[in-house]
């Protein structure tokens, strides 16, 4: 700390008020100036759904995501954001909005069905179509020989309650993927945020690894996006307070500590330094894009699952061999099931 310059660290915040009943804070810090006037933004949940969804639409506008599509809500104020920003970029563009398709996976203890419920409030009026999906719509969908439930407890009893976070994320992504091919679309819009992210990639730096693209990312024929991958978490939940409060206490009390550690540090940026996090985001998304140097997902031969190449061949054959008793439609030869 000693060749710090903590005179450099904003002591004074000039706040703004731009709402008399604020629910969240936007820091304006700048460091570039000679004598910086720090400042502080607050605004309201009005205030912000205005930002966070013009923000949506330009970034679908950007990529030129095109239905039909789907996307994935799960109820909570990131999806939330995500669908009421489709319907401004879907408006603006002239585009049909019986193409779009919203879905919701119901899986309890991961998933509850008020979630569901939300998620289906929410999409009535704008046009889109939702779908919600039990487990024994699940299983049709991925043609399944058991449900979902049992994979889920084989998958908790060999690798422990703290893989629900895993398990969930991969049973969504495929989901969305067979979901496009059943309506002839090749986009899956989710709702990873800003330290979502920011979490994979400080995991993927931390141990030598090339990062996954971001915020598009090919996976398989499907190219998932993450409209909010540069808005902070406590941004999205602020839109929506009361239903993010309540998506809260729904969740699962489990997840891996080394994830939870990872995510602590993403979170950490910005309170130390706001938009630090996205500083780093951008730089190396900018280095990975100029020297084509972004890991790549190559196909598991005879089935939709994906791999970077690294971890244990043998684990990673034994978990295979789990999952294609799940999925008999799958072809893994005995020899090499990589």
């Amino acid at each position: 700390m000693r060749n710090t310059d903590v005179e450099l660290l904003p002591f004074t915040l000039h706040t703004q008020e731009h709402s008399a009943d604020p629910v969240a804070a936007m820091y304006d810090l700048r460091y570039a100036e000679k004598d910086p006037e720090h400042r502080v933004h607050l605004l309201d949940d009005d205030q912000l759904r205005e930002i966070v969804f013009t923000k949506i639409a330009d970034f679908l506008s950007v990529y030129r995501v095109t239905p039909p599509l789907v996307a994935g809500i799960s109820g909570g104020g990131d999806s939330s954001s995500i669908v009421r920003g489709l319907v401004r970029y879907v408006s603006a563009e002239e585009l049909c909005s019986d193409q779009v398709l919203c879905f919701t996976v119901v899986l309890d203890p991961l998933w509850r069905g008020t979630a569901a419920n939300r998620a289906r409030d929410l999409c009535e009026g704008y046009g889109f179509g939702h779908r919600v999906l039990h487990p024994e719509d699940i299983a049709s969908l991925l043609g399944m020989s058991a449900s979902p439930e049992a994979l889920w407890r084989e998958i908790r009893s060999t690798y422990g309650a703290d893989a629900s976070h895993f398990f969930g994320t991969w049973l969504l992504n495929l989901v969305g993927r067979a979901l496009n091919r059943e309506i002839g679309g090749s986009s899956l819009l989710m709702g990873y945020n800003r330290e979502d992210v920011m979490a994979e990639l400080l995991f993927c730096l931390m141990n030598g690894r090339r990062p996954l693209p971001y915020p598009k990312r090919r996976t398989g024929d499907v190219d998932c996006l993450m409209p909010v991958w540069d808005v902070p978490k406590v941004l999205l939940d602020s839109c929506y307070p009361q239903v993010s409060e309540v998506n809260y206490s729904e969740r699962i009390d489990s997840t891996a500590p080394r994830r939870s550690s990872i995510y602590y540090q993403a979170h950490a940026l910005d309170a130390i330094v706001p938009q630090m996090s996205m500083s780093l985001m951008t730089g190396v998304r900018d280095l990975m894009d100029s020297l084509n140097g972004w890991e790549t997902l190559e196909a598991i031969d005879g089935t939709p699952l994906l791999h970077t190449g690294h971890g244990d061949p043998e684990e990673r054959k034994a978990l295979v061999n789990m999952l294609v008793r799940y999925f008999p439609d799958w072809s893994v030869g005995e020899a090499d099931p990589q």
